[in-house]
């Protein structure tokens, strides 16, 4: 799957979902965390301004095993990646 149009200036925190008939995943990443992400592409098309997208699939889904979060874990995970994003590091 990819996740397109991603603008990582306009965010600090990216909340991820994803359904599939027999699971449900949710994702919490600090925007500088997806622009480091080797499976982030700045490039999307032609004329691109400031937007990329992130590919996700079966051979690398475990890489981001580190920004899943329980449903009752979101709001924790969601402030952490704030605070991440806007840590001076």
């Amino acid at each position: 799957m990819n996740f397109q149009q991603i603008k990582l200036k306009h965010c600090d925190v990216f909340i991820w979902v994803a359904v599939w008939r027999d699971a449900i995943k949710y994702w919490v990443f600090a925007s500088k965390d997806m622009k480091n992400n080797k499976y982030y592409s700045k490039g999307q098309h032609r004329g691109n301004a400031g937007e990329g997208q992130l590919h996700l699939n079966r051979e690398n889904i475990k890489t981001f095993k580190k920004y899943e979060s329980k449903p009752n874990q979101l709001l924790e995970k969601i402030i952490k990646a704030y605070k991440k994003q806007n840590s001076k590091k």
